[in-house]
């Protein structure tokens, strides 16, 4: 995009920009932008490997330790997380994944999303059926942890 808020595009297409119009770009990575192209907009770089999939899961967490009166549904979801996430997303199974060649690009972090929002969704499940609910409650109650997960 030049000074005159005009993109070209690499067949030359150019594209005119009105005073209402704003362009987001959303790439994997910056090996093939211009030096104009990155001076021309704010750059926020966040290198998945750098971060990990941890922060994601403490702030996930969080809405758990907030909801009900102590968090009643925090332990359980902790609880559910650890024994999928040792079961299914071990760090090995993780470590596999990398050194394999995907259709589309698999980044660590879209594992453990999809296993939160299967979590959510259990643990929304479990609020509705009260009986279950009180049943776990009572599980919890008489120490019986493993029967709980």
């Amino acid at each position: 995009m030049d000074d005159n808020k005009v993109l070209t595009l690499v067949s030359q297409e150019r594209i005119p920009m009105t005073p209402s119009m704003r362009l987001i770009l959303e790439v994997s990575n910056l090996r093939s932008a211009t030096p104009a192209t990155v001076s021309r907009g704010g750059v926020l770089f966040i290198n998945d490997t750098d971060i990990g999939w941890k922060p994601f899961f403490d702030s996930w967490l969080m809405k758990y330790k907030k909801s009900g009166p102590k968090g009643a549904y925090h332990d359980m979801a902790e609880n559910v997380f650890t024994l999928s996430l040792t079961t299914y997303v071990s760090d090995s199974f993780l470590d596999d994944l990398k050194h394999k060649n995907h259709i589309a690009p698999v980044v660590e972090l879209g594992h453990i999303d999809t296993l939160t929002t299967i979590i959510d969704q259990l643990c929304d499940e479990l609020k509705a059926n009260k009986r279950q609910h009180d049943h776990l409650k009572k599980l919890k109650e008489e120490g019986k942890e493993e029967e709980i997960k």
